[in-house]
């Protein structure tokens, strides 16, 4: 949805939004056995649910990949229709609509639902949230995975570790500096994320979700912050 950010306000939520898409990617799998923020994955363990003959969960992992894919198009939909006048608060509402899938798809495993409904719920949140913030300083960004981030941050460090040694300019030696400075803080942020949210949810189960929730508040309320 906000493709440019300014300086230090985006970087600090781009290291946020990892944080969260790490948190949540682990607290799901655990509490469900399915990703919700990972496409390759949901892919790969629906493969395997299908050899094993594990229909149901087969499902649940196909279900995570459509929904997922649903959010994107969600937060592409609201990005293109929204008021003028409320696009600089485009990331707030974001993030909004993320704390309210995020606190049902708590009361759906509260109540001992199926599973469906809670993934429902989280794969629409972080499908918008990974559309939600596409650039940061002026580098492409994914806050809810980290093969693209990691890819991208190899092929920027080997770039900048041999620019001693080749005639490249200095705008691509500027380039590779400043991805790996936003990239490689965020790569870090995600695996503590899915630490504390491995944490969270093995001590206190669906209840250490909250902790996504209280996080995306402090962010929303910075955001409107700063917007304003």
């Amino acid at each position: 949805m906000d493709e440019t950010s300014a300086g230090g306000a985006a970087f600090g939520l781009s290291i946020s939004l990892a944080f969260i898409g790490g948190y949540a990617d682990a607290a799901s799998f655990l509490l469900a056995n399915t990703f919700t923020g990972h496409l390759t994955g949901n892919c790969i363990l629906a493969a395997v649910s299908v050899a094993g003959k594990e229909w149901s969960l087969a499902v649940d992992r196909l279900l995570a990949v459509t929904v997922f894919l649903a959010g994107i198009l969600c937060s592409l939909t609201l990005s293109r229709f929204i008021p003028v006048r409320l696009r600089r608060y485009s990331l707030a509402i974001t993030m909004s609509i993320e704390v309210l899938l995020i606190l049902s798809a708590c009361l759906f495993l509260a109540n001992r639902a199926n599973h469906e409904p809670f993934i429902v719920c989280m794969c629409l949140a972080l499908g918008i949230q990974n559309d939600a913030l596409r650039k940061t300083n002026g580098i492409s960004v994914h806050s809810t995975y980290v093969t693209g981030m990691v890819t991208t941050l190899t092929q920027k460090g080997f770039q900048h570790f041999f620019s001693t040694w080749s005639p490249q300019p200095d705008s691509a030696k500027h380039s590779a500096g400043a991805a790996i400075q936003v990239l490689a803080p965020m790569w870090i942020s995600f695996l503590f994320g899915a630490l504390a949210g491995a944490l969270m949810v093995a001590s206190f189960h669906s209840i250490g979700l909250l902790g996504i929730v209280l996080l995306l508040i402090v962010l929303i309320y910075a955001e409107m912050k700063t917007a304003c």
